[in-house]
Formats: C-alpha cells, structure tokens, sequence
C-alpha cells in the first residue's frame, strides 16, 4: 500500500467513525418529560427519577406481537335485556288480566303500580280504591274484562264489577291504553263511566232525573260522553241523552225517534267495542256506536263538539238503523221507520198499527213513555197526534178508525202523566197516504199501506 492509498483508506475511516458517533447520539437521545409528570416526593421523601424513553428516529422497530395470554382477553358479554317501562304490556289482554288479577285480590297498591304513577288522576284515586277494595263488589267471572272502544292509535277496555249478591247490574272501571308498536300497550289513563239516570221498566216510566253532572275527567273525554249517551238510548233514558247532547243543533224529536227505532229493532250495544272512534281531534270526534239484536246488526254516528269547555253530542245520523228496519219490515207487517219529514219543517215521530186496530202494542207502549218523558220536561210542550188509516174501507170508517188511534196515543200519554192540556188530536183518514196503497196497476200494496196505517206525533215546543 503506498502513502496515497493510506492517507485515503484512513480517511474513510474517520469519516465513518464521525457519522456513527453523530447517528448513535441522536439515537439515544432522551425524551423531555414535564415537570407534572415527574413522580414528586411524598412527605419528603426521596423518589428515584423516571427511567428514560428513548425514541426511535424515523421508522419504529419492528417486534414480534407477542399474543395476550387468554386470561387477559376480556369475555364477550350478551347485551342486557331491555326492560319494559312500567305500564307497558305485550298486548291488550295481558295489561287487562294483570289488572284484574289485583283487583281480584283487593290489592289497590299494587294496582297502581301495575297502571304507573301518572294513570290514576289524583281526585279518583279514593273513587278507585274504595271499588277495588269493596267487599260488596267482585269482578264478574265470566266477562271481568272488555273492549270497549278503538281508534287509530289508542284502546279504551273496561273492568266489569258486579255486586257479590242480588243485583247483577255492572259497574265499569275504563282502562284507556295506547299502542306503542308490535303489539304493545301503554296504560295510560283509569276513569269511570258517566253514571245515567234512571230507565224504564218494562215500559213503564219511572220518575225521571236529571243527569248528575260529570266531573272535569269526564268533560273532557269524549269518549266518555259518547258511552253515556249511547247506553241512554239504549235504555231509552231520555234526559241523560238530551243532558250530553247540544239542543241548539240535535232536536228532542230526533233523539226520541232513535230511541224509537232502537226500541223497534229490539237493539242493544255489541258486547265487544261497542264504539268505533273514526276521528278524533281537540274540538270535534266522531262516534260510530255498534247495535246488535238477536238477528241483525246496525250502528248510528255521533258527532261530538265543545259546548262550554264540555264535550256533547251534536250531531246524530241512524240511516243506517232505519234501514236494516225497512228491510226487515216486509210486506204486510207493522211498519219500522220512527221519524218521518214533517210537512211544516223538521221532523215528526211516527207510531204504527196493525190493520184494522186502534189497540196498542206493548212495544208502542214503551215507546209512548219516550213520548211522555219529553213532554213532562215542561207544562209549555205541546204535542199534536194525527190519526191516519190506509185506503181499505169507507171514507167514513177511516175517519173514525184515524180518531181512534189518535185517542188511544192520548189516553196512554195521559196514564203516563201528561196533561190533558199538552195533547192535541185530528183524524185524517186516508186523506195523507205516505206511501201508495195500490200499485201503478191497480194491485194491492200492503207494504205501502202498512206505512199509512200510523199517527203522527209532532212536538210542539
């Protein structure tokens, strides 16, 4: 190796020494740690300093993973359940069957808690617990529960108590519940029926009362009204129905005419959800009440609106119960429709006979106290009763046979404790047909003339 060679092999070498010194010094360099994060001494006791990190310049240096040992893999735990809020059910029945199993067992504590805190409105909360814990009331054993209404987003049920001895008259607790998806109910609201007044008994009136006023719950339910007005109907207690319904816009002889034509069909509200909410907002509702009779099946439509912060009927369609009657009338029997257009305007109620009779039956009896219910309300109402026959016999005899039927109206309003001087009579003979007593050639039509054969009752007020 001659001297150049030397000087330029010995010169590489210092070269490389200098880099490596310069590389291993940045290498090991120490990380700058805060003065926070310095272990401080306790009670003046000495603490050894923290060890250093160093940092890897550029790219980390690659480890082998070492696997975690299988103690410390943390075990895969299932979700927990999702509780239901209280108040809250699978279905109508099961929220229904809770209830009454504390009802059965007189437990009013823990039918509130099966309710929620909020359902039970604190001025009937004595109301509640005096029933369920009455040892003169039990839940009825073959319907202790049922439906009474549905709309599009929420259910009304009702508890069914009947006393433990005599009577079985039943008395209701309503249990309103909203849907809360899949099936699911949310108990939402426990209130009562509105209680009506007294009804009749076997066509016979009683002395009629007044509607009890309802409380503030029930005012502002129409729901509520709705109910009670249509069992009043049904149990043809005419006060209670004119009590929940506006007068200004539903007339006397309209609510006595569909108390009439449920008397003549022989109807009763349907045992399951006897009402159907169509529409239901904050100033108006509608109302289809479902009647049933041993062989048909109809319904009327209610209207409800606010009249003074209270909710009331305010209008009051029965087409549909008229004609399911009109189809079961027939030919030749006593006609069905109870409300007729009245030729001076508005309405007139309208009783039917047999032919040849002036004689009333039991059912026009009973329906001659609805009559005499209006009539009683003030000594001012006047009544006006016009006798008709169909065409068979003389113009004469139909005369006398029209007067009769008239004056047999007037003596049983008159047993029914109207005054003589509230009811008016005229006969018309066969002068005012409603329908054709012969048809176009010449035939008889005793569908037709079953409809002449009437009297006519307008309420004059």
């Amino acid at each position: 190796m001659n001297k150049k060679t030397a000087l330029i092999f010995f010169g590489i070498i210092v070269i490389g020494g200098g880099v490596s010194f310069f590389t291993l010094r940045n290498y090991f360099k120490p990380v700058p740690v805060a003065v926070s994060d310095v272990p401080q001494p306790v009670d003046g006791e000495p603490v050894k300093p923290a060890a250093l990190v160093p940092v890897v310049p550029d790219k980390p240096v690659e480890t082998a993973a070492t696997p975690a040992p299988v103690s410390a893999v943390p075990e895969k735990k299932d979700a927990p359940a999702a509780t239901a809020p209280v108040g809250v059910f699978s279905s109508p029945e099961a929220a229904m069957a809770a209830l009454a199993g504390k009802v059965g067992q007189k437990d009013f504590a823990g039918f509130a808690v099966v309710t929620g805190p909020e359902a039970i409105a604190e001025p009937l909360k004595n109301q509640v617990k005096s029933l369920i814990e009455s040892s003169d009331q039990k839940l009825d054993a073959a319907k202790p529960f049922i439906e009474i209404s549905k709309s599009a987003d929420s259910l009304r049920w009702a508890l069914n108590f009947v006393p433990n001895a005599g009577s079985a008259e039943i008395r209701q607790l309503y249990v309103d519940l909203t849907d809360v998806g899949k099936g699911a109910v949310d108990i939402t609201k426990i209130g009562f029926p509105f209680e009506t007044g007294t009804t009749l008994d076997k066509g016979v009136a009683t002395a009629p009362k007044v509607a009890a006023a309802m409380t503030p719950e029930q005012n502002s339910d129409a729901l509520t009204v709705a109910h009670a007005f249509s069992r009043a109907v049904i149990q043809r207690d005419f006060n209670t129905a004119r009590e929940l319904s506006d007068r200004s816009t539903v007339t006397d002889e309209r609510v006595a005419a569909l108390m009439i034509a449920v008397e003549e069909g022989n109807f009763a509200l349907k045992e399951e959800r006897p009402l159907v909410v169509t529409l239901s907002r904050d100033d108006i509702t509608w109302v289809l009440t479902r009647v049933q009779s041993d062989q048909i099946a109809s319904e009327f439509a209610l209207e409800l609106g606010r009249v003074e912060k209270s909710w009331k009927v305010n209008g009051l369609t029965f087409s549909k119960v008229l004609s399911v009657l009109s189809e079961r009338g027939g030919a030749g029997d006593i006609a069905y429709s109870p409300i007729v257009d009245d030729p001076s305007g508005g309405d007139s109620l309208v009783l039917y006979f047999e032919f040849n009779e002036a004689g009333l039956t039991e059912r026009t009896t009973r329906q001659l106290a609805i009559v005499a219910g209006i009539l009683k309300q003030g000594e001012d109402g006047v009544i006006r009763i016009n006798g008709h026959a169909d065409a068979i016999g003389s113009d004469q005899y139909n005369i006398e046979l029209s007067n009769k039927r008239a004056g047999s109206i007037q003596q049983a309003l008159l047993a029914l404790g109207v005054k003589p001087n509230q009811v008016i009579t005229e006969a018309f003979g066969a002068k005012k047909p409603r329908k054709p007593n012969f048809l176009p050639d010449g035939s008889d039509n005793p569908g037709g003339r079953s409809q002449n054969r009437r009297a006519e009752v307008l309420l004059d007020f």
